[in-house]
């Protein structure tokens, strides 16, 4: 990890598509955001693949799952067992669509598993851009796609942070907590008898907000650039090359180049793709096809880390 400010830290844990192989594992990210980390999708093999990547599984508090489909769900059931065996007791959010607090309430039950942590799950039924999560450092929003049952992409959002005091400034103005408070928020400080301390001259405007998008199966549709505008990092299925365009048509998934076609028109800064079927035994022909349209583009492969920031 290079030194120096990171704001999230995206970490590939699974890159195919229905059918794992020998070196590809269904698709899992865990996006690491000031050291909070979120999973996103759990297909089988996700807590294998984080034990070899040392992703500390006590730092995740949140799950995102896109949809129902096996290769982004039935790692779930696994790890929520292992989080039981390993004494967890902090509380697990899940967001996911319906009908998904009836199957985790079935499985459980089948299995006489009793968690001993809160699971509060959160089913999703996107229409449009919605807000789904809202902290002090990040905002996570989900947008449909459009495959074969409910599926959502997946939007996260650093905040905009304070700006820095300039720390030799503190003495020379005599600064106050409660001055450099309202300093930092971007607040020129007027004192009695008309003294002004400019905030410009006195603190640094903080880093840019960096921003990841997610989107897994899902068919081409003009509308998505419009939810992954101008992100820093855009992760897009490519489950086919051009040979199997009309496949992809059938099956609701995208090509590479139409992976890129919606990097290129939503003006992104990079493009990940990932999600390949396995009649691909390397990704180098949908990577080649999606750079021909978009030349930032990068093929996900297991372990493979992109920092932001």
């Amino acid at each position: 990890m290079p030194r120096g400010r990171m704001s999230f830290r995206l970490t590939i844990l699974g890159t195919s598509s229905a059918l794992p192989t020998s070196d590809r594992y269904p698709t899992a990210h865990v996006l690491n955001v000031h050291e909070r980390l979120f999973l996103i999708d759990c297909g089988e093999g996700t807590q294998m693949q984080m034990r070899r990547y040392h992703i500390r599984f006590g730092k995740i508090n949140h799950i995102f799952i896109s949809h129902l489909h096996g290769d982004h769900f039935f790692g779930l059931y696994p790890l929520l067992s292992s989080f039981n065996l390993m004494g967890r007791k902090t509380p697990l959010h899940l967001y996911a669509p319906s009908p998904v607090e009836e199957l985790v309430s079935r499985h459980l039950s089948d299995f006489d598993i009793n968690l001993g942590f809160g699971l509060e799950i959160h089913s999703l039924a996107s229409r449009d851009l919605t807000l789904i999560l809202n902290d002090k450092r990040v905002e996570v929003f989900s947008f449909p796609l459009r495959h074969r049952i409910p599926t959502c992409g997946f939007l996260f959002r650093e905040k905009r942070a304070e700006r820095n005091i300039i720390p030799e400034m503190i003495g020379k103005h005599c600064l106050t907590i409660a001055e450099i408070a309202l300093l930092k928020r971007g607040e020129d400080i007027i004192r009695e008898g008309g003294e002004v301390v400019s905030c410009e001259a006195v603190t640094l405007s903080p880093p840019e907000p960096v921003s990841y998008a997610f989107c897994s199966d899902t068919a081409w549709f003009p509308e998505l650039s419009e939810y992954v505008r101008g992100v820093d990092l855009l992760y897009h299925e490519a489950t086919f090359g051009d040979d199997n365009e009309n496949l992809a048509l059938r099956t609701a998934h995208s090509t590479a180049r139409q992976a890129a076609t919606v990097a290129r028109d939503a003006d992104v800064k990079k493009l990940v793709i990932g999600h390949f079927s396995a009649r691909y035994k390397t990704a180098d022909i949908l990577e080649k096809e999606a750079r021909e349209l978009f030349a930032a583009t990068e093929a996900a492969r297991e372990g493979t880390s992109y920092i932001l920031g």
